[in-house]
């Protein structure tokens, strides 16, 4: 099974990948709109043959932008499970910055919080 863990904003989105049961940061995808990341993200999936896309939700408004990219991912036919995403980006820029990663330099913040998002999953199940 071929997960893809997303942590979804409005100019990046940062991507983590399993085939098993660790989690590894992959991409960030720079995005200009929500259907521009949209496009990026289906085009992703589908040449990297995704099964699962396990999605960070956040609340309030930013988790209503979620929620609508939720619903265009189901509906062109892809599995997406959503999962909490609450600290994920914090705990992503401590890590980083704990192994010494310039503030330059951490760009992949967002691929790491997806790394976690996806970990957490990944985790929780049997």
């Amino acid at each position: 099974m071929k997960y893809l863990g997303v942590d979804w904003g409005l100019k990046r989105v940062g991507l983590a990948i399993s085939e098993g049961k660790i989690a590894s940061p992959l991409a960030v995808l720079s995005v200009n709109s929500l259907q521009d990341g949209l496009d990026k993200l289906i085009s992703f999936i589908k040449r990297e043959e995704i099964d699962i896309v396990v999605i960070g939700k956040p609340e309030g408004e930013s988790g209503k932008r979620v929620e609508a990219v939720v619903k265009k991912l189901k509906k062109v036919g892809l599995k997406v499970i959503e999962a909490d995403e609450t600290l994920s980006t914090q705990e992503a820029k401590k890590f980083l910055l704990r192994i010494g990663v310039s503030r330059k330099s951490r760009r992949l913040d967002d691929a790491w919080a997806a790394t976690i998002i996806l970990q957490r999953f990944l985790d929780e199940q049997p």
